[in-house]
């Protein structure tokens, strides 16, 4: 059978169900059950319950009050998901926020990120700030703190980089908290933890770490505080 394309343009409304290609120009509702291959929104869109699409992309305001599943989403403005975003391939200009657990394969967030849940990914940069209140575990993690102040429950990895923008006229007051840092190879920056475990550790300036935990090199800076370290 072949699919329909479903296009609202200024204001409207749609059952949810089974499309082609799906395009929302203005301000738009679509009911429970999206499944489709490609999904645009210029302005403001709802998707009432789970969606299912190939390529998402939005250009302003979207929520989906259910679980998002994405082969590929590109999010230029807000997009809101009440539950679980399963996304291979996500790059946000702008703010992404997560009811559930995230996960997929490249995650590329310039912007702002909130995930209720935990987020596993191959491959997790950010240049912004982040709030995640599980665990973040990706087999490498970039994150470059650029403004406001970010928290982690727990990070894993085999090569973590945290670093702070700098900026001539910033105030230095952009810092990532977490319990837990465990990876192979870890970098930091202005961040604050419990326990950072790993085999090749390096403490940059402004991090205050209670406890450093390696097994073959450890670096501190002199602009860092270090309660205690240990090899293991």
């Amino acid at each position: 059978m072949e699919k329909n394309n479903l296009k609202i343009n200024g204001s409207g409304s749609a059952a949810g169900g089974t499309y082609h290609n799906v395009v929302i120009r203005g301000e738009g509702t679509i009911g429970a059950g999206l499944d489709c291959l490609k999904f645009r929104s210029y302005g403001s869109s709802v998707l009432s319950g789970d969606a299912k699409v190939q390529s998402f992309d939005v250009h302003g305001e979207t929520e989906v009050g259910g679980r998002l599943k994405a082969d590929r989403a590109k999010i230029y403005g807000t997009a809101d998901i009440v539950g679980d975003a399963d996304i291979g391939e996500a790059a946000v200009r702008g703010v992404i926020s997560i009811g559930g657990n995230m996960a997929g394969d490249m995650c590329d967030i310039k912007g702002t990120i909130a995930v209720k849940g935990d987020c596993e990914a191959e491959r997790f940069t950010l240049n912004g700030s982040l709030e995640l209140n599980g665990l973040l575990n990706a087999g490498e993690i970039d994150i470059v703190l650029r403004f406001g102040q970010s928290s982690v429950g727990e990070i894993g990895g085999t090569v973590i980089k945290v670093k702070n923008k700098r900026g001539l006229f910033k105030k230095n007051s952009r810092f990532l908290s977490a319990q837990v840092i465990e990876g192979d190879d870890i970098y930091l920056e202005n961040t604050t933890a419990g326990i950072v475990r790993g085999n090749r550790v390096h403490i940059g300036p402004g991090c205050r770490i209670h406890t450093v935990e390696y097994k073959s090199d450890y670096q501190v800076s002199p602009k860092a505080d270090v309660k205690e370290n240990q090899q293991i």
